[in-house]
């Protein structure tokens, strides 16, 4: 951790201690010593790694399958433009629609269970989606010449040409929906209470008016995320290698 790092922290601990002196009251404000000793009393909960295991099951499988579909659509629209103007319109409206319709209907259509999989496959496929075919449609007009005056079979691109040029977007975009994914579906995971997951956690500490274990998850959400974006950080370290 840098220097500048530890300087912020340590700011926040101390504006966070001065604040809940100043209030006296664990309900609006815990002190940090009483969250820290939350958060290490998870990690030693069986619950809790049950927890987070349904979470992050949920939130993979939204992720994977809106990652499939992205990259169907988008080979699908480079191969055939015709294709591209119909699904083009499909994809502006799927990004515009606010998070909480996607979870209102899903909850709707699937209950809680089977809600946090289609919310974040709802939200998080026309992030791929788009991000995959911007960077298919910006190919070098010459090499699409020469594909056309060299054609190859589809299999052949698809091979040398499309997904070696698409594997530096699927880390990037994959880093931003993976952390959105599971912000996403932990909300989906409260407003639908879920019979397990971060999500029936922190609706329960709500109901209870623990705020110091509200605190505590939400600092299991941040090392969560810190570690995905470290995972994607070392894949596109690993990517840049094998250029090299």
């Amino acid at each position: 951790m840098k220097k500048e790092h530890v300087f912020s922290v340590i700011l926040i601990l101390i504006v966070w201690q001065a604040a809940a002196v100043s209030v006296s009251n664990d309900i609006l404000i815990p002190y940090p010593l009483e969250t820290l000793s939350r958060t290490i009393a998870l990690f030693q909960s069986r619950a809790f790694y049950q927890a987070v295991g349904s979470t992050l099951l949920r939130v993979t499988r939204g992720f994977l399958l809106s990652f499939t579909a992205a990259l169907l659509v988008s080979i699908l629209s480079d191969r055939f433009p015709a294709f591209h103007r119909c699904v083009a319109p499909v994809l502006v409206i799927t990004k515009t629609i606010p998070n909480i319709s996607y979870i209102v209907i899903a909850l709707i259509w699937l209950g809680a269970e089977g809600a946090v999989s289609a919310v974040s496959f709802m939200i998080l496929f026309p992030v791929f989606a788009n991000a995959f075919t911007n960077r298919l449609m910006g190919t070098d007009q010459s090499l699409r010449d020469a594909e056309r005056m060299y054609p190859e079979t589809f299999l052949y691109r698809l091979k040398y040409r499309v997904l070696p040029d698409l594997v530096p977007e699927m880390l990037a975009t994959g880093k931003t929906a993976a952390g959105l994914g599971l912000k996403v579906g932990i909300m989906a995971e409260i407003l639908g209470q879920v019979r397990t997951g971060i999500g029936r956690s922190m609706n329960y500490s709500r109901l209870n008016l623990d705020t110091a274990g509200i605190v505590a998850w939400t600092i299991v959400i941040i090392l969560l995320s810190v570690l995905i974006d470290r995972i994607f950080d070392w894949l596109q370290t690993q990517l840049m290698k094998e250029e090299l």
